[in-house]
């Protein structure tokens, strides 16, 4: 047998490490003196240290890499295999993006610490009265396109007939992608259907708004919403109500993130003369 000192270094891991992989069961000491807390390990667990070795370099996690140790299903190994791969694809095209972005942007001789501000057009117009179904949710961020589609599910379960493309408002006071306070909405043709307890009918009254457009990512989105508060704040409005983000054209449109379009509405409302 091994001592761990011997042990790593013949599979190139610090004691530490090995300490660890023992206490995440993947690589458990077949010995532990209970004398001196002496960890050892056999020639044939060198294997499976240089597997987890190979594995980590493959990208996958400590639990991931456990499930593996642990099936003896080469099926299950090799659909893993296959969704790493996929995994790694998205993010190398993901990375590939980002250094086109880049060479754009010194092709362009933008200046990279300032960086481009957006230009967007704002609109004043009237929003008429208008019935939504609404559900307010705390939920994962991430998850809102999951929400969205069950959203539209249930309400046409219910024999509601639905007039356009969802919105949403967020109520949280900062940004909390875990747990974001948000309400959903979408436009209807009112009618006497029994109603779930999940979610409520409303009617959004007549009001001003000022809207513009978003292309693009969602993480950019603030871009937008500075404009809106810069021309609100520099035309003598304030808001009416809260903001809110009408999605256009986004996922289920299958489409790509740049091409995303996303309205931005300021309900608002002339100043008081001073």
């Amino acid at each position: 047998m091994y001592t761990i000192s011997r042990f790593s270094q013949l599979c190139k891991m610090s004691a530490r490490m090995l300490r660890h992989y023992d206490k995440e069961e993947l690589l458990k000491p077949v010995h532990v003196d209970t004398t001196n807390g002496y960890r050892y390990y056999e020639k044939s667990q060198l294997e499976t240290a240089l597997l987890i070795k190979k594995l980590k370099e493959y990208r996958f996690s400590l639990p991931e890499i456990r499930t593996i140790l642990q099936s003896s299903d080469s099926t299950l190994f090799i659909g893993m295999i296959h969704a790493k791969i996929n995994e790694i694809s998205n993010e190398m095209n993901r990375y590939k993006q980002i250094i086109a972005e880049m060479q754009e942007m010194i092709e362009k001789k933008v200046d990279l610490i300032r960086g481009e501000r957006r230009t967007y057009d704002i609109l004043l117009g009237m929003r008429n009265e208008i019935s939504v179904v609404s559900q307010r949710l705390q939920i994962n961020i991430a998850d809102m396109d999951r929400y969205i589609d069950s959203f539209y599910d249930k309400v046409e379960e219910s024999n509601i007939q639905l007039l356009g493309v969802p919105s949403a408002i967020f109520f949280d006071e900062e940004f909390t992608p875990g747990h974001s306070d948000i309400e959903l909405m979408i436009p209807i043709i009112h009618n006497d259907e029994k109603i779930s307890r999940e979610w409520q009918i409303k009617k959004l009254p007549q009001k001003i708004i000022a809207t513009t457009l978003h292309i693009g990512s969602y993480d950019y989105i603030g871009y937008a919403h500075m404009a809106l508060e810069e021309w609100t704040e520099s035309n003598g409005y304030c808001l009416d109500g809260p903001p809110y983000e009408t999605y256009l054209k986004g996922s289920e449109c299958d489409c790509q993130v740049k091409e995303y379009v996303t309205q931005i509405s300021f309900p608002v409302i002339k100043k008081a003369m001073q």
